[in-house]
C-alpha cells in the first residue's frame, strides 16, 4: 500500500471538513439572532480543528481503527507478494532443467498473479478511502450537531474552522477560540453516549 497516496487521501479528506465547516453558517436561536440584529453586532468564533484532532477522543479511536486497517491491508498484500516471489525463486532455482513450456506456462501465472495482486491493491485503497471519507463525515455531522445545540445558548452568528493545513482566515483573535469548550462538550457528549471503547 503505497503510504504517500493515503496521506494524500487523508489530507485531502481534512481538507473537505476544513471547508465544509468553513461553509457551514450555524443558525442562531431566534432570541439570539434578535439581540444580534438589534445591537448589530455580529458574533463570531472559530475552532481549531487540528486541536479537535489532538484531543477528541472519538476521532483519537477512529484513527487508531483507521490506522490498524491500512496496517492489516499492507501486511495482507505484503503477505501476497512475498509468497508469490518465493514461488518465483523457487522456479528459478530449477535453472537449466525448466523447459521452454514450463516456462511460458510459469511466466503467464505468474503474471495474472502479479495482476490480480494490483487489483487487490487497488480495491483494499478504495475501501480505505471510502472508510476514510465515512469517518470524516461522522466526525463532521457529530461536530456540526454539537454546535447547534452549542450555539443556542452561545448564539454566535458564525462559527468558522481554522487547521494548520488549511487556514483560510487571514487572522484570528484568540479571544474568540472557543475550540477547548467545543473539545471538552464533544468529549463529554462522546464519553455519555455508550460508543467509547
Amino acid at each position: 500500500m503505497n503510504q504517500k497516496n493515503i496521506n494524500i487521501v487523508l489530507f485531502l479528506l481534512v481538507g473537505i471538513l476544513a471547508i465544509a465547516l468553513f461553509l457551514t453558517t450555524k443558525k442562531s436561536t431566534p432570541a439570539a439572532a434578535s439581540v444580534n440584529a438589534i445591537d448589530g453586532k455580529l458574533k463570531i468564533a472559530y475552532v481549531d480543528l487540528d486541536s479537535i484532532q489532538e484531543k477528541y477522543q472519538y476521532y483519537k479511536e477512529k484513527m487508531v481503527e483507521f490506522d490498524k486497517k491500512k496496517e492489516d491491508a499492507d501486511r495482507q498484500l505484503n503477505t501476497a507478494f512475498q509468497r508469490i516471489e518465493e514461488e518465483r525463486i523457487a522456479f528459478a532455482k530449477k535453472g537449466q532443467a525448466i523447459t521452454q513450456a514450463e516456462y511460458e506456462n510459469f511466466q503467464r501465472a505468474y503474471q495474472g498473479k502479479m495482476q490480480n495482486l494490483e487489483e487487490q491493491k487497488r480495491n483494499m485503497e478504495n475501501a480505505i478511502s471510502t472508510d476514510g471519507v465515512k469517518m470524516l463525515e461522522e466526525l463532521k455531522n457529530k461536530i456540526n450537531g454539537f454546535l447547534e445545540t452549542y450555539n443556542k445558548e452561545k448564539g454566535y452568528s458564525y462559527i468558522f474552522s481554522t487547521s494548520n493545513s488549511l487556514n483560510v482566515l487571514f487572522y484570528k483573535d484568540s479571544a474568540y477560540n472557543i475550540t477547548n469548550e467545543v473539545v471538552d462538550g464533544l468529549n463529554k457528549a462522546y464519553n455519555n453516549s455508550g460508543q467509547k471503547k
